[in-house]
């Protein structure tokens, strides 16, 4: 299996593997990361990268920023996935969200709940093999 897999729409009936996160042309927000830690998975490069901490993540500086696709840990240091998905359907953002993870005992059911909180939203799991983010691991 990939390390990634990608749902092209919130409903979408099948996923597809691909080798990063589609960011060509894209404008990414990635949350509590740092370049290092999505750095491979931003293939092809994105037009834009901004790196911002999930507690300045308000919907001004959604509107501002305009991503297209938004990048965070599933369990941040003060936040989890269904934190930030709740807070970006409040925006009405309706790009793409992807939650970076350790393997998982049962992905649909975390992708079921993240959907049902954010139903606009298209989410998946990127699968990194580690245990979290180094920020995570403190």
């Amino acid at each position: 299996m990939s390390d990634v897999e990608k749902r092209t729409r919130p409903d979408a009936a099948a996923t597809t593997a691909c080798a990063g996160l589609g960011t060509g042309g894209a404008s990414v927000l990635a949350v509590d990361l740092v370049a290092g830690e999505i750095e491979a998975l931003m293939t092809p490069p994105p037009r834009a990268c901004v790196f911002v901490r999930f507690a300045k993540l308000t919907p001004d500086f959604l509107a501002l920023a305009a991503p297209d696709i938004v990048v965070a840990p599933l369990f941040g240091p003060d936040f989890d996935i269904l934190d930030l998905a709740g807070r970006l359907a409040e925006a009405a953002f309706a790009g793409r969200l992807y939650a970076l993870t350790a393997p998982l005992p049962r992905p649909d059911a975390v992708r079921a709940e993240v959907l049902s909180h954010a139903p606009g939203i298209a989410f998946d799991l990127v699968v990194t093999g580690r245990e979290g983010t180094a920020r995570e691991r403190g």
